[in-house]
C-alpha cells in the first residue's frame, strides 16, 4: 500500500500593533488610500505613526508521508514548539513596523497581512522540515472576517 500524504494543522493566535503607510506619498494621500489604518488621524493634523491592533489568528499547515512507525506526519508538539519560538515569540505584543524585521528595517514594506505571511512562511519554512513533512500552507486572519492564504513561491 502507497504511504498516504496527509496534511496537518496547529492554529495560534497573536496581538500586535502596526499602521499602514507610504513614505513616499502625503498625509493625504496615505488617509485617503490606507484611512485610519494609515497611522494618521483626520481630527488631529500632528498624529503621526499611530498605531492599530489586531488579534491575529494564524493557521499552519504542513503535508507529508505518514509516518509507518509513529503513524504521525510530525508530532503536533514538535510542530506547536517551533510556531511558538518562531512566531509567538517574535511577533506577540509587537510594534510591527518599529520592533519587526523586515518591516523596521524597510518603512516602504507594508505590514499587510499579504506581506506578514510571505515572511512568515520564510521564518517557519526549514523549522517545520521534519524527513519528508514540508511546511504547505499558512493562512492569516486580521479579523474574524479578514484574512489571506500562501501556499508558498
Amino acid at each position: 500500500m502507497p504511504t498516504p500524504l496527509v496534511e496537518i494543522t496547529k492554529e495560534i493566535t497573536f496581538e500586535a500593533a502596526h499602521y499602514l503607510h507610504n513614505p513616499k506619498w502625503d498625509r493625504t494621500k496615505n488617509l485617503y488610500v490606507f484611512k485610519k489604518c494609515s497611522g494618521f488621524r483626520k481630527d488631529d493634523p500632528k498624529a503621526v505613526q499611530y498605531p492599530h491592533g489586531h488579534s491575529y489568528r494564524l493557521r499552519v499547515t504542513v503535508k507529508g508521508p505518514v509516518a509507518p512507525d509513529t503513524g504521525w506526519v510530525m508530532d503536533f508538539k514538535d510542530m506547536k514548539e517551533v510556531i511558538q519560538q518562531v512566531v509567538f515569540v517574535k511577533f506577540d505584543h509587537r510594534f510591527l513596523n518599529k520592533e519587526v524585521e523586515p518591516f523596521k528595517g524597510d518603512p516602504k514594506f507594508q505590514t499587510t497581512v499579504e506581506n506578514l505571511l510571505v515572511v512568515l512562511w520564510d521564518l517557519l519554512e526549514k523549522p517545520l522540515r521534519r524527513g519528508k513533512a514540508r511546511l504547505s500552507e499558512l493562512t492569516l486572519w486580521e479579523t474574524a472576517t479578514s484574512y489571506a492564504t500562501y501556499r508558498g513561491k
